[in-house]
């Protein structure tokens, strides 16, 4: 009885996670910056979002909960190409409004 339903439980985990989705949007958010650091300092990433809407809404949360207007960027199928360099497909960036 307990091997069917751990069976059971396991079974519905792997389910769950296989269907489901992966992140396509990273969000870049470099707090307090009014503009775009130097090529290549992206230990700013903030997490993965489904949508580009998602990736923005967690950043405006984030300027938000900081009280302070800050550059970000959500990068579109990112990955970590030569020399350690993020490329992303696309690229959104968005500045503090003045």
């Amino acid at each position: 009885m307990r091997f069917w339903t751990f069976a059971t439980v396991a079974i519905t985990c792997l389910c769950a996670v296989a269907c489901t989705p992966a992140p396509s949007w990273t969000l870049f958010y470099y707090q307090g910056q009014q503009t775009l650091p130097a090529t290549g300092q992206y230990q700013a990433i903030s997490g993965y979002y489904q949508s580009l809407e998602q990736c923005q809404q967690k950043a405006k949360g984030m300027e938000y909960l900081s009280g302070t207007s800050t550059v970000y960027q959500c990068g579109f199928q990112c990955k970590l190409g030569e020399h350690d360099v993020v490329e992303c497909d696309q690229w959104h960036t968005f500045t503090p409004e003045q």
